[in-house]
């Protein structure tokens, strides 16, 4: 289908290129965002590099904008050590998130802060909305930053539901209002609308790739990332790498067939907020509401309870899976919910896998996420950042 862009394109097309930087230099930049600031010789023991090497590299990042000196260090034996952390102006990303009820597009700066966010609501997602959206948003957003900053803007990420069209009742959706995304290219029309470059992920493993970078207080090395949203989706990292698989798909727990007493099903049709939302509806209560507040609810609390029960049931299947395949250090759980929620499901969780047989499995240590509810929206953003720095 052809998609008219909804502004007026530049004549010239700015090349879509990434700032290439090498294998050490991603290291390093890596290393300081993990622990927000280190000296020269401790990058250069961490890293491995001489210290020639690392002295070379980081007046490099620093002349290019990317780290800054912070305040000496004193107290210790000879000259006070200078550390280096990273500097937020250096560059930027952008993020769309497109969900089953909303859109959300976030300016993150290079340390991770969110400079600003627009949130749409809507029933269902379109295509022609997404665009105008896009556009609309994207101007409001680089409104706050310079010439020279909007020129830092490292590109565009997308984090959406692979197979939109698939899930047409569980959203609520006409199948004909989501057919357009079969035919529909969302990094081409978006490159041409914004004139960046289009970074695309599962919502859920944008999600994890948040996590990663600015969550994860276990340090776990290997897990399995719940999220628990409209519809339930997962991201898997082993050996501290992002695992997307073949079709960018990996960890999509959502699809892991479920036996719930009855029937067997999609664990999506278990675990995840839209059911929720039909049960509030069912008994003529505002449904709409867990998504209209996702920080602090206020709804029928029996309601509310018996839904952590059924999800934790989802959740410790897929752990059991998880760790009966992969031996993982751990799972977080994360979601579109209030913390006291989150809480709430990590400890049923917990209790449910007590319930199971996990002979000859090692036991699941079970963390909350850190992130939180905006997870897809800050990993969108980050994905840009990733692609060029990390």
């Amino acid at each position: 289908m052809n998609i008219e862009p909804a502004f007026h394109l530049p004549s010239q097309k700015t090349p879509l290129l990434l700032d290439n930087r090498s294998a050490n230099e991603r290291e390093i930049l890596t290393l300081i965002r993990q622990r927000a600031a280190l000296p020269k010789a401790e990058i250069a023991q961490l890293t491995g590099l001489s210290a020639q090497s690392a002295t070379v590299i980081i007046k490099k990042l620093e002349a290019d904008g990317l780290v800054k000196r912070l305040k000496p260090i004193k107290g210790g034996v000879g000259q006070p050590k200078v550390p280096f952390g990273l500097n937020e102006n250096g560059a930027f990303g952008i993020g769309l998130k497109v969900g089953r009820r909303s859109f959300d597009m976030t300016l993150l700066d290079l340390k991770g802060s969110v400079r600003a966010t627009l949130h749409e609501k809507f029933a269902y997602p379109t295509v022609g909305n997404l665009l105008t959206f896009a556009q609309r948003a994207f101007n409001v957003l680089v409104k706050n930053l310079s010439d020279e900053q909007q020129g830092l803007i490292r590109g565009l990420g997308v984090a959406m539901p692979f197979e939109i069209w698939s899930w047409a009742e569980e959203a609520g959706a006409p199948q004909k209002e989501l057919e357009e995304w079969k035919e529909f290219n969302p990094q081409t029309a978006l490159e041409d609308l914004l004139t960046l470059p289009v970074f695309i992920k599962n919502d859920a493993g944008a999600a994890c790739s948040a996590e990663m970078s600015f969550g994860n207080p276990e340090n776990y090395s290997s897990f399995l990332y719940i999220f628990v949203g409209t519809f339930l989706g997962g991201g898997l990292v082993l050996n501290s790498q992002l695992v997307n698989g073949k079709t960018g798909n990996a960890g999509a727990i959502g699809s892991l067939p479920f036996f719930n007493g009855s029937e067997q099903r999609q664990l999506i049709t278990q675990s995840s907020l839209y059911l929720l939302e039909r049960k509030l509806i069912d008994a003529g209560l505002n449904g709409k509401h867990i998504y209209e507040s996702p920080s602090h609810w206020l709804c029928d609390e029996d309601i509310v309870n018996r839904w952590i029960s059924e999800t934790a049931k989802g959740l410790a299947f897929a752990t059991q899976c998880a760790m009966s395949l992969l031996d993982l250090d751990g799972v977080i759980i994360d979601g579109a919910v209030p913390s006291d929620v989150k809480r709430l499901l990590v400890k049923q969780t917990h209790e449910t896998m007590q319930q199971l047989d996990m002979r000859g499995i090692a036991e699941a240590q079970i963390s909350p996420g850190y992130v939180g509810g905006k997870a897809q929206s800050i990993g969108s953003a980050n994905l840009a950042l990733q692609a060029n720095y990390y």
